[in-house]
């Protein structure tokens, strides 16, 4: 049961990295210094593409970055907290959510777990995690948003403050989530992309 309170409500922004490209590691490293020093206070490190060994190796000199920024580091996916326990918290896949006890994770941690439906956030309430994304919420490249009414109902069921993720931009949709029931947005492109000329 998390008995840390992780106050989570204070951040509405909320940076998931693209997969990591070696041949582009010094644009990936400015891109991401760049999102923090405009604000955004909580990153996530996600990079689907990489061996449990060459993220936590990546995932070090991130996690530095965000020291310097003084910004929550989160790690994706259970199997790689073993190799980051340094890190402010973990974002729980859905596969995630049905395969491990959430409630053994130690509470020092920010919990934070992907939901696509009723179940997952039920999950969700039961082991008390402390954020809850729900997406995708407009269309992307690879998959069709269940849109403003649905996450409303998500987001109403949920226990915890939830982020909108999926197809969206900070600035055009933030009232829109508040208006629905969400606190904040999640986003990969967006905030990598925010400071292209």
């Amino acid at each position: 049961m998390q008995t840390i309170d992780h106050d989570i409500r204070k951040y509405d922004k909320y940076f998931i990295t693209p997969d990591y490209n070696d041949d582009l590691a010094c644009e990936y490293y400015l891109k991401i210094e760049s999102a923090l020093n405009s604000g955004v206070k909580l990153l996530q490190f996600r990079s689907k593409n990489l061996s449990i060994t060459q993220y936590a190796k990546i995932s070090t000199k991130i996690y530095s970055i965000c020291v310097i920024y003084k910004v929550k580091f989160i790690i994706n996916d259970y199997k790689n907290l073993k190799s980051n326990l340094y890190c402010d918290g973990i974002q729980l896949t859905s596969e995630n959510l049905v395969n491990i006890d959430i409630k053994n994770i130690n509470e020092k941690y920010i919990t934070i777990a992907s939901c696509h439906n009723i179940d997952e956030i039920e999950i969700c309430n039961n082991a008390q995690v402390d954020l809850v994304l729900v997406s995708p919420v407009l269309n992307t490249g690879k998959k069709s948003g269940i849109g403003w009414e649905k996450f409303k109902e998500l987001a109403s069921f949920s226990k915890c403050p939830v982020f909108a993720l999926g197809g969206l931009d900070y600035n055009a949709n933030i009232n829109n989530v508040k208006k629905n029931g969400g606190i904040g947005v999640a986003a990969s492109s967006y905030f990598y992309n925010l400071f292209d000329t």
